[in-house]
This record gives C-alpha cells, structure tokens and sequence, in this order.
C-alpha cells in the first residue's frame, strides 16, 4: 500500500485554529505545523500556536518569511506533499509551492474572484454586502487567483461585527479544508478556473480607522462594526486623546445635537456622539489611546455638551470630503457651525 500523503498546515492568525482542532480531533493531524514568529504579534488576530501543537506532539515551525530557507528545508525533511494555507499576509512564491509534489491550496474569506486582496472581513462589512463566501482555491504565485477547489456561500447579517464573522469564517474554513482533503492529498481535487470580474480589496491600516462624525450615523456604526476585535478598532479624537470604539448601537430615539456633539443617552452618566445626520451612537467599551478597554461612563471628560475634535482638512481630504471652517465659542470648548455631511467609506 502506498505511504499517505503528507501536508503541512499554515497559519499564523486565529482565524486558522478552528480547521487545524478539527483536523486533530478527526485523526488527520498536518505532518508540519507553521505559524507566525513573535515578531509578526503586532498582526490582527494573531495567535502562538504552540500550545495546540504541543497538546497533539505537531512539529511546529514559527517563521517571518514563508519563502524563506528556513521552511524550505523544514518542507523537505518533513517529506512535504502540500500545502494547506489558511491565514498567512504573504505571497507564498512559486519556487516554494513547485518543491511540493501536490503544490498548495490556500482558503480566502471572500467569493473569488471577487475581495482578492487585503483586509476581506472587515471590507466585507464596510461595503454593506449582504452575502459572501469562503473560497478553497489552488495557489498559484499570484494573491488569489488560482483555480477553485470549493466554496461555501453565507449571508452577512446587517448588523454583522467583524469579531462575529471572524468567529464563522474560521468555522467554514474548517468544514471546507475537511471535506476536501482526502481529493486534494490523492491529487483529484477539482479545478475550476476564477470567471467574472476580479475586483481587488485595499490594505487597511489602523489609521484607516479614523471616523468622521459628519458622516451618517449608518455608516459610523459600519466602520465600528468593521473594525471591532481582532482589528485595531475605528476611532475619533477627544481632546487631543485617541478614543477608540471598541463596539455600541446607533439609538435612533435618542436626540442628537452637532455633529460630534455628546449627548446624553440615559439614565446615570451613560452618553452618546451625535453623528451627521442627527443620529446617536451609544458606545458600549471604548480605548482611551492605548489604554485597557473601559465603560464609558467610568470616564468623566465625557460630559454632554462637550465636542470630539473636528476632523482635520487632510482626514477629510483622504475620505473624499470638503473640510468647512468651523467657528469656537470664547471658551474654545465646542464648534459653534455645523460640519458639512460627505458619503461614507
């Protein structure tokens, strides 16, 4: 009987312990393990994957640079056949993928061709789609645009967080992986080229993240939905300090004031941020600059009538939005005009 086929398992995020728990409860354990280095903490989501390659005795690699010869030699002695990729932020280089007998697959949380590129989840939610997929796909040397394997199509919840779909696309990432393995480690998975228009999603970086309350309250509340954990969080300016929402509601029986404007929300010290159009969003955890996550109404600089920082002319500018003069009072504490409204992101 021929010897079975080996794979190695690639990932160095969160988003990738799900596929890799289920494989080892099944019996079917990767021969290779390989995971992000320490220096590479800084990623969203990332997740050190010794303590699950311990429990089930998996050689594990950590690694910065999927190409480099640290992998390639660990590839060979571990006799290698492929690779299954599921949350690595590189390129992984054709000379790596033809030293495998049965190359690699990778798995991408959006419906290829269709978000290739950076930052699929929280785009997914900043551009309001109201369905998606996971796609199971041939690497080829190009960043998701090799054949598909398989997919699996959900809706997106209009009030979907990212920290939700983060949590359910690991799941399908998991039941797409498994039920595929067996064809793709006996060389008989299918392959189906990527049709329609390709469409390439942006990296996102934290700055990114920088709200603009003159925006409707719709689209404050999408990006902070987008940007909720494992990812940096969307954020506005108070004083000089970063706060950052962490996650909140629009409440829309609440009455609002200025653009920016904080205004009280209930009962107690609980409050809110009046967004361009009038509506409120009620923070529920937020992050003053690098702090620990808080309630906002432990936080006493939160005083109604009080004004988050106007947007400065070049974050306005990079959004696609007029900059107006605002006017302050004698006290210099609040804006006495109005901030023009602009589309959201």
């Amino acid at each position: 009987m021929p010897e079975r086929r080996r794979y190695c398992y690639v990932s160095g995020l969160r988003l990738g312990i799900p596929a890799l728990e289920e494989l080892c409860a099944r019996g079917r354990p990767p021969s290779l393990v390989i995971s992000y280095s320490a220096e590479l903490a800084h990623r969203c989501g990332y997740t050190d994957f010794e303590t699950i390659t311990r429990a089930h005795d998996l050689p594990h690699l950590r690694a910065a640079d999927i190409n480099g010869d640290e992998v390639g030699d660990a590839l060979s002695s571990h006799g290698i056949d492929l690779m299954v990729v599921a949350g690595w932020s590189q390129l992984i280089h054709e000379e790596v993928l033809d030293s495998l007998p049965l190359g690699g697959v990778g798995v991408h949380p959006s419906p290829l061709p269709v978000g290739r590129g950076r930052a699929p989840i929280p785009w997914t939610i900043l551009r309001d789609m109201s369905s998606s997929a996971v796609t199971l796909f041939h690497l080829d040397g190009e960043a998701q645009a090799g054949d598909i394997v398989d997919r699996i199509r959900f809706d997106v919840p209009s009030d979907v967080t990212a920290t939700g779909l983060y949590e359910r696309v690991g799941h399908l990432q998991s039941e797409l992986i498994l039920r595929n393995l067996d064809a793709l480690l006996e060389g008989r998975a299918p392959r189906r080229p990527q049709s329609g228009h390709a469409s390439v999603w942006p990296r996102r970086r934290p700055c990114d993240g920088h709200l603009d309350l003159t925006a409707a309250g719709r689209d404050v509340d999408r990006m902070v939905r987008a940007l909720a954990s494992p990812y940096p969080g969307a954020f506005a300016m108070f004083g000089g300090a970063r706060i950052t929402f962490c996650s909140g509601n629009l409440v829309p029986e609440i009455v609002g004031g200025d653009p920016g404007q904080v205004v009280s929300a209930g009962s107690g010290r609980e409050w809110g941020v009046t967004c361009g159009d009038g509506s409120v969003f009620v923070p529920e955890v937020v992050r003053v600059d690098e702090g620990v996550r808080a309630d906002p109404t432990s936080l006493a600089m939160f005083r109604p009538g009080r004004y988050f920082d106007v947007p400065s002319a070049h974050m306005l500018s990079a959004a696609g939005r007029v900059p107006v003069q605002v006017e302050y009072d004698t006290g210099g504490l609040h804006p006495t005009a109005h901030m023009n409204g602009g589309p959201a992101l």
